[in-house]
This record gives C-alpha cells, structure tokens and sequence, in this order.
C-alpha cells in the first residue's frame, strides 16, 4: 500500500479530500462569514483505508486553512473533536457554542 502524504490532499471549497485506492476519504465543512468560524462537520475514510492517518493528515490540512484565513473551528464531527483533544495545541482555535 502506498504512503498517503500531505501532497495528496485536494481541497476545494467546502471539501477537503484524497483519492484511495478504496475510493474518496474527505472532510467537508462550511464557513459563516458573520461569526468567522469553520464548521467541520463531516469526515469519512473508506473501511479498509482507516488507520492509516488519513483522517488526520486532512484534519491538518483543514486546521492549516483555518488558521491561515483568521477563522475560528467548531468541531462539529466526532472525528474532529478527537483530533482536537489529541492535539490540545489546536485548541486556542477552537470555538465552542
């Protein structure tokens, strides 16, 4: 099995997204300009390509654009909560309702 890296990451807007050999692992979000917050409220990565850090390299990437467009994250997915708790760095970005 091939490495999943960083480069292979497509962003679009509203989806983050890598082409597997299982097909398409994405994350998916939305951004309200009134309160300047990222809603991420979607992650999927195909049964048979999960462990391997895909979820987590495009949870990254997602931060990345967030911090780099000044927004605030609201985890709105369960995946995205963990990650935010695994890297408790995140945090300081994070909005809560």
């Amino acid at each position: 099995m091939d490495k999943i890296v960083k480069e292979n990451i497509v962003h679009v807007p509203g989806r983050f997204y890598i082409v597997t050999p299982s097909g398409e692992a994405e994350l998916l979000y939305l951004i309200d300009k009134k309160t300047n917050t990222i809603s991420m409220y979607h992650t999927f990565v195909p049964t048979s390509e999960r462990g391997r850090g895909i979820a987590e390299l495009m949870a990254f990437a997602a931060f990345d654009f967030a911090k780099k467009n000044k927004l605030l994250v609201k985890p709105d997915c369960e995946y995205i909560t963990y990650f935010v708790e695994k890297h408790k760095e995140l945090k300081k970005i994070v909005f809560y309702d």
